[in-house]
């Protein structure tokens, strides 16, 4: 049975919001898992077992890199980028949906005068394609990437320059994440965390971490209340 959306957030006290994208705005990830697989299959290679574990934490281009070394040596690992950025913007302007209700509540913070950003290990330009393709783009401070900042979401740089960014301090600022990683961060680093619910995945590990956790599976009849 499908639990209801529930946040804890203090509206009166969060003044900003973080946004992941992939999994959280847009229903990419099953484009994301594809991706690496069809690689390999376009190779004739193996598809590893363990490959999302390999990949772990990684943005696209360390992810083209890391093929070429361990699997593909004769290519290039830029011409391998700019195939697997290729068909990723195709899917990002043609085929990859809002999560429902992601256009209201983005509207709802508009009009209660908080501010917002997308933080994502995707490519800026894809996040542009993105913003484009459903007209979000008025939205949204601004859009800072894992590839710009130099570190995964294993470490909590992205989430601390964007509030400073915004020039708030953690505990004014929410992020809404579906990675359990990326929210343990999120979470240990002093921001509410909104945890995009996924099938299957267990998130005890976050109970108590952190001064507000929330868990929600879509963005339908959420208020922004005061």
């Amino acid at each position: 049975m499908k639990e209801s959306n529930v946040m804890n957030l203090d509206w009166r006290q969060t003044d900003a919001v973080i946004f992941d994208m992939d999994g959280t705005l847009v229903d990419s990830m099953q484009y994301w898992i594809a991706l690496p697989v069809e690689w390999f299959e376009s190779r004739g290679l193996a598809v590893p077992g363990d490959l999302a574990a390999q990949l772990g934490m990684m943005h696209l281009r360390q992810a083209a890199t890391y093929f070429v070394q361990q699997y593909s040596p004769q290519e290039d690992s830029e011409d391998t980028y700019q195939e697997l950025l290729t068909r990723m913007d195709k899917h990002y302007a043609e085929d990859i949906p809002l999560l429902s209700g992601v256009r209201e509540f983005l509207a709802a913070l508009r009009t209660a005068g908080k501010r917002t950003c997308i933080a994502t290990m995707t490519d800026r330009s894809q996040v542009e394609i993105m913003l484009r393709t459903h007209g979000l783009g008025e939205y949204f401070d601004f859009i800072t990437t894992t590839p710009e900042v130099g570190r995964g979401k294993d470490c909590p740089d992205i989430y601390l320059q964007a509030a400073e960014k915004f020039g708030l301090p953690p505990e004014r600022v929410a992020v809404f994440e579906d990675s359990r990683v990326a929210a343990a961060t999120a979470l240990a680093a002093g921001f509410g965390v909104v945890v995009m619910r996924k099938e299957g995945m267990d998130y005890s590990a976050l109970a108590g971490m952190g001064r507000s956790l929330s868990f929600i599976d879509d963005f339908c009849n959420l208020a922004v209340t005061e």
